[in-house]
This record gives C-alpha cells, structure tokens and sequence, in this order.
C-alpha cells in the first residue's frame, strides 16, 4: 500500500465513524504517453495490490481526456475485479449507486488511516513537465531517433532537441547506435521515474504492456512513428490529441494510430505500413480483414475512421481495383511512403490515393528548399572493354611417367 500514490476518499454511510465505505482515488491522463490498453493494466494491477491489502476496498478512476472515445476504451478494457467506478475528471465527487457493484462498509479504529505514497511531482526529480512526457514516450519506444521523439510528442524538433540534451545531462537517457546512425535510448533511472509517474506497482511485471507490441524493421517503424507529424503536414485543420505506434485494440494491431478531431469530428487514423514484400494475393487477404476489423470498430465506437495504406507505389496502385462502397463507415486512402507530409484528401466509403493514374511513382509538388542546378551531376565513368584471356597453347593431354598409373590404353601402343 505505501507504493501506491492514491488518495483516499472514504465515504460515511452512517453517523458514525467506525463504518466507512472504503474507497481510494486514482487519476490517469491521456498525456501519460500510454494508449488505453496499458492504461487498463495499471488499474487492473492497483486493484490486484488493494484486495490483498484491505478487506473490501473500491476504486474511484478519474480519467482526463477530451472526446468520449479514450474515456470509453478504459471503461471497456477494465477488468473491474473489485467495485470500481471510471468517471470523467470533470466530476468531483462519486456516489455509491455509481460503483461496478455493491461496495460492503469497513469497520475502521479512530484514526486509522492507510499509509499511501504522495502524488507523483516532476519538480522533485528536477524535470519538466515537457521533459518528463519525452521520457515517456521513450519508455514505450525503449530507442528511437529524434524526430520519431518529436513527431509522438507533438513538439517541434528544436524544443525535443533541448529537453533531450536536458534529459541526457541528468543520466536518464543515452545515445545508442540504432542501425546506421545514432539515436537516443532510456536508461534504468529514468524507467524508475516513469514508471513512478505511471502509478505502476513495485514487484510487478509491466515491460509487455509499456513497449510496442510488434517488431518491425527499420524504415517500417520509422514511417509509422512519424504518422503523427505526417497528418498534421498534409491537413493544417487537423488537430491530433495523442498517437501511439503498434498500438493493441480489440480487433488487430494499427502500426499506428492518432486520435483526434478534423473539422470538427472526433476521428481516428488508422495505419498500415507495408514494404511489398508479399504477393497482391496475400496483401488482399490480409488488408480485407484489417479493413474488416477497423469497419467494425468504427461501427462499435461511432466513431469516423480514416484508414491509410502506406508503401511503395506499386503497393498504393494494387488497392485501386477492390470496391469499398460496403465500408461506408471507414474512409480509405493511399499514399507513397517517400513523400512526406502529403496525403489524399478522403471520404468515406470510398479508395483515393495521390499517385498518377498509370505509374506507380508519386510524382511530388512540394518545392525543393535549395536550387538543384547549383549541384552539377556526377561525372559517369568511362566504360572499359575487357578482352578476354588469352587461351592457353598448352596441350591438354599428359606428358610423362607421373600420369602412367591412370593409362587405360595397350601399354604396347607406347612400347616401341
């Protein structure tokens, strides 16, 4: 109980004192860096800590986010192993008729009061709000390259820049070889700091919950990471709340998903990285069920989903053929994952994409920010003809005793 950072609420049922409805407060926040999955898991490990420790204990959960449909995934995703009530972080106070289920009275002595640990601060581990969401982030991503930081936290690249200097400085991340060139890793202090600020239970098991839940290669992943900072170059109206990459729902794994609102609508954007390594057959096998799954959620959710296909042209250019006039919930668009910061414009129930109408290749009306005349093409390399090898005038039988063994002719034909 002293590694828990809840606060308690009791509520008197009666005149007296004894007898308390024993109920603890715990906040969670959409800025925490954690999609509602693992957000689930913390509540559900907190309330594993609380039934071994007190006789009946309920939980209160105050959830801040705009929207209703993060408020809506936590409701679904919770066990709910105790009396619990997951409430809006508007509403300052509960009532008993709004548990999960019954709540029975605890006798309590005067003056017993369970020994919590204090809210979590950042001024007390001399780190920033800005700087401690970077850590989180880090701590889902375990390494991840500077503008992969800053297109999840939303911040610019000069702001990530200073918090990431910042944050090395004070021994809570490292420069680590990714790949080919060097990027950014947490250490094992700053992990003990987020998990802190996560409300996570000593003793407990949450590595499989924090981290993304599917590897990927190296250029897939980094596509994925930037979604964010991609949709809001190509829709300026946009306005994103939160992403997360490789993200787990009740139907499939997004390798990335950003929630937020355009023109007005609370929307999700649902993304899908593919390389073409796999035949056109096995790509619409796999895309019609995860076409499928987002269909359905977007049904379930009431809620408008845009589902991208992001990959070589010639992957974009497969897709055109299929009709999606059934998925009138779900928009669907197509873009070459060279070209940064552009995407079609969408609608629902119906395919677009940005490529021209016979090639496979995006052809890019962004303009170049320096003049490409001012860089001369590299000079070709002339072209030397090899001449064969000579052959060889040795002649290709043996001559001499050394090969006699092996002469299966008539030894009289060599005896003169």
């Amino acid at each position: 109980m002293s590694s828990l950072a809840l606060e308690w609420t009791p509520i008197y049922p009666t005149n007296g004192q004894d007898m308390v409805l024993d109920i603890f407060w715990h906040h969670i926040s959409y800025k925490d860096g954690l999609p509602p999955y693992a957000q689930a898991r913390i509540i559900d490990l907190i309330a594993n800590q609380l039934i071994k420790a007190r006789p009946h204990p309920a939980l209160w959960i105050s959830v801040e986010a705009p929207g209703h449909w993060f408020y809506s995934e936590i409701k679904r995703l919770v066990k709910f192993k105790m009396p619990m009530t997951i409430q809006p972080a508007s509403k300052p106070v509960v009532w008993e008729w709004q548990f999960s289920s019954p709540i029975q009275p605890t006798r309590i002595q005067q003056g017993d009061v369970p020994s919590l640990a204090p809210c979590f601060d950042p001024k007390e581990y001399g780190i920033k709000g800005s700087a401690l969401r970077v850590l989180q982030i880090l701590a889902r991503l375990k390494t991840a390259y500077r503008p992969e930081i800053a297109s999840l936290s939303g911040f610019s690249e000069s702001h990530v820049r200073n918090l990431l200097k910042q944050l090395q400085v004070e021994g809570l991340i490292e420069r680590r070889q990714i790949g080919k060139y060097e990027g950014y890793a947490i250490r094992s202090k700053g992990l003990r700091i987020v998990h802190r600020s996560w409300n996570i239970p000593k003793g407990v098991h949450f590595t499989k919950y924090r981290g993304e839940f599917r590897y990927a290669g190296e250029r897939h992943r980094r596509k994925a990471r930037l979604w964010r900072a991609w949709l809001e170059q190509a829709y300026p109206d946009i306005q994103i709340w939160e992403a997360w990459t490789e993200v787990p729902l009740q139907r499939g794994i997004p390798d990335a998903l950003a929630w937020g609102t355009h023109q007005g609508k609370e929307m999700l954007f649902w993304l899908e990285v593919d390389s073409g390594k796999s035949s056109g057959q096995t790509m619409r096998r796999i895309y019609s069920g995860r076409i499928a799954q987002a269909c359905r959620h977007a049904v379930t959710w009431n809620l408008p989903v845009v589902f991208c296909i992001m990959g070589p042209g010639w992957v974009v250019r497969h897709f055109r053929r299929y009709d999606y006039s059934k998925f009138t919930p779900i928009a669907l668009i197509g873009h070459d994952w060279r070209d940064f910061g552009g995407l079609p414009q969408y609608a629902m129930g119906e395919w677009r994409d940005d490529l021209l109408q016979n090639s496979a290749l995006h052809v890019s009306t962004k303009k170049l920010p320096f003049d490409p005349s001012q860089y001369p093409p590299k000079p070709k390399k002339k072209k030397t003809i090899k001449l064969p090898n000579p052959k060889s005038s040795k002649p290709r039988f043996s001559i001499g005793e050394k090969d006699d063994d092996t002469w299966s002719g008539d030894r009289s034909e060599v005896e003169e």
